[in-house]
């Protein structure tokens, strides 16, 4: 299976002058992808066809992670899109 990665925020020197905020956002995000691979680390089931094979359901836990997992990416997302919008002068608010 072949595994996106998807790139930190990284904020240049002229988007913090126009964000600041895009600063803590990037820590944010960097600590949302480290949860990420921290969980996954911990739930090794939770992509592993042998148990769907097997007809067995996820462990609570395992379910919660990967929902987890889920609503981190969503966050992620639109991060990058308040950065778009952040970034962009022509952008009304």
């Amino acid at each position: 299976m072949e595994e996106q990665l998807e790139l930190l925020l990284r904020p240049t020197a002229n988007e913090l002058a126009v964000a600041p905020e895009l600063g803590v956002l990037a820590a944010l995000d960097a600590t949302l992808a480290t949860t990420v691979h921290q969980l996954i680390s911990e739930n090794p089931d939770l992509y592993s066809l042998d148990l769907a094979a097997r007809g067995e359901i996820p462990t609570p836990l395992a379910r919660k992670a990967n929902l987890l997992i889920f609503r981190i990416g969503e966050l992620r997302a639109k991060i990058r899109e308040y950065r778009a919008l952040a970034t962009n002068a022509d952008q009304p608010f």
